[in-house]
């Protein structure tokens, strides 16, 4: 099974974003081993950051630290001068020298014990919010078949982090029961709900882009309708 297709499916059905983001830092830290790998969200305009670590740095108050320093990271900076590529390792930004010279390095890495990093965008480049994963370690660095494999993972990583975004799992449940929904029926007008196309939703689901599209004819059958507008206002109650 293609590692993206295996994340897909041992991510995909969870309750919510805390469960997402616990078991996509075990999943990643299977694939590409590492110290700790961090799932990071800051926007400095709005004085703004969170950072889930697993395992916890307990006493260090990283989003603080990521808040104050983000703006001096090489990697982001680098991000910003080539916003083509939204996947990084530091070592290919940075020399070893200017990077302990750095007061990203000084205030912010070495307090985390992190020489080497492999950061991988789930925001869009240029956003005022930046998101990513990012994976850590000290002294050795990441191979170019662990930078490969992330570069794949990453637009799984993506979709599965629009997936859980504002998750309500209570989300049209009371409609699927008065319309005779099946689960999977349900699932798919959830994702369509999140804007994600008909071909995503089946990179998630492990289904042809086809028989999402089945699913779709089914219940817009079902709910009385003919198109994904009106069949996401049936779903909410609206009329």
């Amino acid at each position: 099974m293609e590692p993206q297709v295996k994340l897909a499916a041992e991510l995909m059905h969870l309750p919510g974003q805390e469960e997402y983001l616990l078991a996509a830092s075990d999943v990643l830290l299977k694939l590409v081993p590492s110290d700790h790998v961090a799932w990071n969200e800051v926007n400095p305009s709005a004085g703004y950051a969170e950072v889930r670590a697993y395992p916890d740095h307990s006493g260090i108050d990283i989003p603080k630290m990521l808040l104050e320093l983000v703006g001096e990271h090489p990697v982001v900076a680098s991000f910003k001068r080539h916003p083509h590529d939204s996947l990084r390792r530091l070592s290919d930004v940075v020399s070893d020298r200017d990077l302990y010279r750095s007061r990203a390095f000084r205030e912010g890495l070495s307090l985390l014990n992190v020489n080497r990093q492999l950061v991988a965008l789930t925001s869009d480049v240029g956003s005022s919010v930046f998101r990513c994963w990012s994976m850590n370690r000290w002294g050795h660095d990441f191979s170019d078949n662990e930078v490969d494999l992330t570069a794949r993972l990453q637009p799984m990583l993506r979709l599965l982090e629009r997936t859980y975004a504002g998750d309500d799992a209570s989300w049209g449940q009371f409609q699927a029961q008065r319309y005779s929904l099946t689960a999977r029926e349900l699932e798919v007008l959830q994702l369509l709900d999140k804007g994600i196309t008909i071909v995503a939703i089946g990179h998630l689901l492990g289904i042809s882009p086809r028989t999402v599209a089945k699913h779709l004819e089914h219940s817009y059958a079902k709910l009385g309708c003919t198109n994904r507008i009106e069949a996401l206002r049936r779903m909410r109650g609206d009329r």
